[in-house]
């Protein structure tokens, strides 16, 4: 019995030091001025989390990141986002900061007895406007921090920009309907916005990108596990849902994978509804620095120094023929403040970036986490695919204009037309191998002028078939300059 309660005393002094260490590690400085040695994290000359990647227009992966400080101070200094874009998943672009607490606020100061912050955002692209979807998180610091007896309020809101590199301006400082934090946006292949946000809340995003369009569904998605983090993509014509689920806290040293304590791990489930339920499948990435067995170790330890550190985030791209996981660890943390000596500071995030691979059932294989990184994407096809120059003119409600054997090599991600005398709005259903089979995308023709659409799947040799489809006649009507496009990366000037 003495000798258990001896087992007892050490180990509640090992929580106790870890708790203290942790503490103290939080008020570091990032001393150490030496080149990031690795590829993951992406970005090494800032701290960045909460990565939000989607292909753009112009062919490049962009995301928009939280933004942790240089000077610490955990998640309430969370002040500002960034975009950055990458031409091959490796190299990176930083464009700068696009929006900050006070143009949130509208004045250079908090008001009396608040603490706001900006956590996870999300961009989409959308009639030649790109749109930021940002959570407003405010603390009521008279009842202080603590978990147990804090008041706050969260809310999503939108800001709107020309372009992903501008600064974005709020158009709707509070979306009414949403509640809490991490919002996510999905375009499906039929043209339906969907909002994803707070605990497993989903709803459709009408047309104006600003408000919900009818009331938001509380999902059914894992209701015991889930946390914070949702995110949605779609695969072979079913919904992944994706979110960071409930975990405890510290990471005891001497046994990081207790299977007593509930894991920092992003889980999923699968549906065929956007809106659900979704049936959970399991894990698609494990606690931060599992299974790294490369690189720098934690002093007298078999296991990364980011393993002791908790946060996970993600957010899913295809690109040219694979799909990547993005994430958030500590490394560049635990570099910069005692090169790789210490576990760095848990609200210090970088962005990483490895592959995600299926099984052939659809399943997910959990990520491999990496100190390399992802191999470079090299890609050799056209930006864009004229399908048509010359002007179409439609006449009935419903008819189908073909292509055949259109080469859409590793993947375009955009459709555009242009639209002439358009008396009442129609749409252009964008179909491969057969009118009635594969949809990859939905253009809603508006009126006079270009009409785009996201496109999931356009790749490989296929034949390309556009179905109109109109309430009323469309005589009169004509489009042309037909074309895939974003099929490979422009340059950017900086």
């Amino acid at each position: 019995m003495k000798q258990l309660l001896k087992m007892r005393t050490k180990l509640n002094l090992l929580i106790l030091i870890f708790f203290v260490f942790s503490s103290i590690q939080a008020q570091k400085k990032n001393v150490n001025t030496k080149p990031y040695p690795y590829g993951n994290p992406v970005i090494k000359h800032m701290y960045t989390a909460d990565a939000s990647p989607h292909v753009m227009p112009d062919g490049r992966v962009w995301m928009v990141t939280s933004v942790d400080s240089d000077k610490g101070g955990g998640y309430s200094t969370m002040h500002c986002y960034h975009t950055f874009s990458s031409a091959d998943m490796v190299n990176w672009t930083d464009h700068g900061e696009i929006l900050n607490i006070w143009d949130v606020i509208g004045s250079d100061k908090e008001p009396a007895g608040e603490d706001w912050a900006l956590w996870a955002p999300d961009m989409v692209y959308y009639e030649g406007k790109y749109y930021l979807y940002f959570p407003v998180r405010i603390v009521f610091t008279e009842h202080g921090y603590a978990e147990g007896t804090r008041k706050t309020n969260a809310y999503t809101a939108v800001a709107v920009s020309d372009a992903p590199d501008k600064k974005f301006k709020v158009i709707n400082p509070r979306i009414e309907g949403t509640k809490g934090i991490d919002p996510a946006v999905f375009v499906d292949d039929d043209g339906q916005k969907y909002l994803y946000y707070g605990n497993h809340f989903g709803a459709k995003l009408n047309d104006n990108m600003t408000e919900l369009d009818g009331e938001p569904v509380h999902m059914e998605v894992d209701d015991k596990n889930f946390m914070e983090a949702i995110w949605m993509n779609k695969r072979d014509g079913k919904y992944y849902v994706s979110y960071h689920a409930h975990y405890g806290k510290p990471v005891d040293p001497e046994n990081p994978d207790d299977p007593n304590r509930l894991k920092s791990l992003l889980d999923y489930g699968l549906s065929d509804n956007p809106l659900g339920p979704f049936k959970h499948l399991g894990t698609m990435n494990y606690e931060l620095g599992v299974n790294v067995n490369e690189g720098p170790k934690y002093p007298g330890r078999n296991y990364v120094p980011w393993r002791l550190t908790q946060s996970n985030h993600g957010g899913i791209v295809e690109y040219h023929g694979k799909e990547y996981l993005f994430y958030h660890t500590s490394a560049l943390s635990s570099w910069r403040q005692d090169e790789f000596k210490a576990e760095g500071t848990w609200t210090q995030r970088s962005v990483c970036v490895d592959e995600l691979k299926y099984n052939t059932d659809g399943t997910i294989i959990p990520v491999q986490q990496t100190i390399k990184g992802v191999d470079k994407v090299i890609i050799d096809q056209p930006f864009e695919i004229i399908l048509s120059k010359k002007q179409i003119r439609l006449n009935d409600k419903s008819q189908v204009i073909s292509f055949q054997n259109i080469d859409l090599g590793t993947g375009y991600y955009y459709f555009g037309l242009e639209a002439q005398k358009v008396k009442q709005p129609f749409k252009v259903e964008i179909r491969l191998d057969k009118p009635d089979v594969l949809l990859i995308g939905t253009a809603m023709v508006k009126e006079n002028g270009i009409a785009e659409t996201l496109l999931l799947n356009a790749k490989d040799k296929r034949d390309v078939y556009l179905k109109i489809i109109s309430d009323s006649e469309l005589t009169g009507s004509a489009i042309q300059q037909i074309r895939f496009f974003a099929g490979s990366p422009k340059t950017v000037s900086k």
